[in-house]
Order: structure tokens, then C-alpha cells, then sequence
């Protein structure tokens, strides 16, 4: 009885490393344009730990679906896909950014308003799941931030 109590107790240890291991910073989602049926979001995920990870799929509140993306050259031509899966290797760090990988956002069940936290949630193929914040930037702000060096 003991043993497998400590068993227990150890494999939640881990599992908590785990979590302090695997961090989200600079999470933001950009407000709907009205009419548009989708959105996008932007972080850094970083894994810390010595094994890689993969990242199944990511739920934000207030919105009804969250799909990871990555934009991919073929023919010359940029196209966006849809990842199911996508994996983070040992000590390295996924920058999901403008023009690379990204969450498209859809369905929001409210609409969004610049400054809003939202609780986000990313779910890992282990069982392991990050609780994160995402910040709601305004529709300009993100469009002038991403286009601020094409000025002249």
C-alpha cells in the first residue's frame, strides 16, 4: 500500500515539474474584424524540460474552436496549414508569430474587447495541460505592429 502511494506521490511530482517546465509568454489575441470569421493568436511556448513535447491543441474561453496553423512554402507560393499535432523539442521554444505559426481563432461566443484577459488552456499528448492568459490586442494595434517596418 505504501509503495503505490508513493508511487502516487511521485508521479505527481513529475507531472507538477513537468508543468513549472513548460512556459507561455507574450500571448495575444486580436479582436474581430467585424464580419470576419476568424482571428488569430500569437505566443511563445517554451519547453525547459529534457524531453520533447507535443502540443495536441489549445483551448482559449469565449471561443468555440482554436486551430494551430503554420504558414508553409510550396511551389513558391506561401499557404497556410493546419497542424494537428505539433512537437517541442527538449530545451527549445516554438515562437508562434505572424507570417510562421499561429492559432486561428473561431466561432467567439462574445465579442472580444481590447484588453480583456481570456483563460487559455494547451493540452499535450502526455496528458500534460498548461493553463495560460491571453491579452485581447485591438485589430490596428496588431496590423500596425506586424507592418510598422514596411513605413516610410
Amino acid at each position: 500500500m505504501l509503495k503505490r502511494y508513493l508511487f502516487l506521490v511521485l508521479s505527481l511530482f513529475s507531472f507538477s515539474l513537468a508543468a513549472n517546465q513548460v512556459v507561455v509568454s507574450d500571448f495575444t489575441v486580436r479582436e474581430f474584424i467585424p464580419g470576419a470569421p476568424s482571428s488569430v493568436g500569437y505566443f511563445q511556448l517554451a519547453n525547459h524540460s529534457d524531453k520533447s513535447l507535443v502540443l495536441s491543441s489549445v483551448s482559449i474561453e469565449q471561443l468555440g474552436r482554436v486551430e494551430i496553423h503554420n504558414h508553409i512554402q510550396k511551389n513558391g507560393m506561401m499557404s497556410m496549414v493546419k497542424l494537428d499535432k505539433l512537437a517541442i523539442e527538449a530545451h527549445s521554444t516554438k515562437v508562434f508569430q505572424s507570417g510562421g505559426l499561429h492559432l486561428m481563432l473561431f466561432s467567439p461566443e462574445a465579442k472580444l474587447i481590447k484588453g480583456e484577459t481570456l483563460n487559455a488552456q494547451f493540452n499535450f499528448v502526455s496528458g500534460l495541460t498548461i493553463n495560460a492568459k491571453a491579452t485581447v490586442v485591438g485589430i490596428n494595434e496588431s496590423i500596425e505592429n506586424e507592418h510598422q517596418h514596411h513605413h516610410h
